[in-house]
């Protein structure tokens, strides 16, 4: 059983699992070379010093991962360390090279993160529902697995193995990809007006949403993973070349294809906590631009005991209205719009997506 915790980087990752392991009674230590996030974090804990931690954890931009496992690796010899980076396959082959103590190290990868940084907004449940990824020719000893899945357990997520280089190029295209298309994306924005930006729906917004991460952590993230990222650009990039010339051409069929080939791609995504992916009624309701009024509506959806699965708001500035819709299953769907509507609700027929 994890009961000291050593946990080196006081970043997102490093406090959201320190807030969880303190919440389930571990003893934790966070450190970090900027005083200030150190002080932060360590307060947001109620961190404490730990002069020789069972288990020791790397969570540390991917510039200087390599280096502070191995440092933590010489300096603590009979600890185990783990780190937590988002790139692996030449972080594995430093490890056995350099490190003396190379069978006291694992690597585990959270998919969990914000698309914002900095202790001031960790979390507890971050990793709630959410895989990490055991890389497995990390792990040289039984021991250490049984510590891994313990790790894991107490962050309420499940694992997963893959080997290193299995990893690096399944996240260059389920993560880093997203990131790179999201900061495009964005950046094409920059010599549109603000007041015409206000005209932008929610499509615009969620494919935008990541544009906001710390681009220092990620520049660093991408050139580490440049093997496995360079060709999947590549590929992007013809794909949009094949797309350009159906448009130049007016091929239809080929746009059709393009997009229902997104759709497929979309569909194969899980639902939520890795379940198949569910298809839901969509449950459009108009409201008032005042205080309350979703409040009101989460209220009523406790009354009948349905469970809203997602939801999205449309509404532009000075529109006395707004447009919620509610991602609801069939039959809660039903029950909510009946009884929405005999309270005055202006509730408008459901949808399927």
């Amino acid at each position: 059983m994890i009961t000291n915790v050593r946990i080196v980087g006081a970043g997102l990752i490093g406090t959201s699992v320190g807030l969880r392991l303190k919440a389930s009674g571990v003893s934790v230590e966070i450190v970090d070379i900027n005083p200030n996030a150190q002080k932060l974090a360590a307060d947001l804990i109620k961190g404490e010093v730990i002069a020789d931690p069972e288990l020791i954890i790397i969570a540390v931009p991917a510039a200087l991962n390599t280096q502070v496992v191995i440092e933590q690796l010489t300096k603590n010899p009979r600890s185990i360390v783990c780190d937590l980076s988002s790139v692996k396959s030449d972080l594995l082959l430093k490890v056995n090279e350099l490190s003396a103590n190379s069978e006291n190290f694992f690597s585990l990868h959270p998919m969990a993160g914000r698309e914002v940084a900095g202790a001031e907004n960790a979390r507890a449940d971050l990793f709630e529902g959410r895989a990490w990824i055991a890389i497995t020719d990390s792990f040289f000893d039984a021991k250490n697995k049984e510590i891994a899945q313990e790790l894991v357990d107490i962050c309420g997520g499940t694992l997963y193995w893959l080997s290193s280089s299995e990893h690096d190029d399944l996240v260059a295209r389920i993560s880093h990809l997203p990131q790179i298309l999201s900061s495009l994306l964005a950046g094409s924005l920059h010599d549109i007006s603000s007041e015409n930006l206000n005209l932008a729906g929610q499509g615009l917004r969620d494919l935008t949403r990541l544009a906001s991460a710390d681009a220092q952590l990620w520049s660093q993230i991408i050139i580490a993973n440049q093997s496995s990222i360079t060709p999947v650009i590549d590929s992007i990039i013809a794909n949009l070349e094949e797309v350009k010339q159906s448009i130049a051409s007016k091929n239809s069929n080929k746009l059709v294809d393009f997009i229902d080939k997104g759709r497929e791609g979309k569909n194969k995504i899980p639902g939520k906590h890795g379940a198949k992916n569910r298809d839901y009624a969509y449950l459009p309701i108009v409201i008032d631009d005042k205080p309350g009024e979703l409040a009101r509506i989460f209220n009523e959806c406790a009354n009948v005991s349905v469970n809203i699965e997602d939801l999205s708001i449309e509404h532009s500035p000075g529109q006395e209205t707004g447009l919620i819709t509610l991602a609801l299953s069939a039959n809660d769907c039903k029950t909510l719009s009946k009884h929405l509507e005999n309270l005055g609700f202006k509730v408008h027929p459901a949808k399927n997506r």
